[in-house]
């Protein structure tokens, strides 16, 4: 799993992009490793699950699957 920009702080070593492991059972949902780790769920705006953009947060992981989430972001 990795955490980026302002989610970071929710990581063991709240730097972000830095990977670490989460355990959770197989086939739980992305929504489920979002509250597992503590991160409030209206502050995840994007998440990616192997690389690939996963809109749904009821989506199912498994074993191995890498996870990055990250804030809304705004600049200009």
């Amino acid at each position: 799993m990795r955490l980026y920009a302002t989610l970071a702080s929710f990581a063991p070593s709240q730097t972000a992009g830095m990977p670490f492991v989460v355990e959770l059972e197989d086939g739980l949902s992305v929504l489920s490793l979002i509250e597992h780790i503590g991160l409030p769920p209206a502050d995840v705006h994007l998440c990616i699950v192997n690389g690939r953009l996963a809109h749904d947060r009821m989506t199912r992981l498994m074993d191995q699957d890498r996870v990055g989430l990250f804030p809304p972001v705004g600049g200009g």
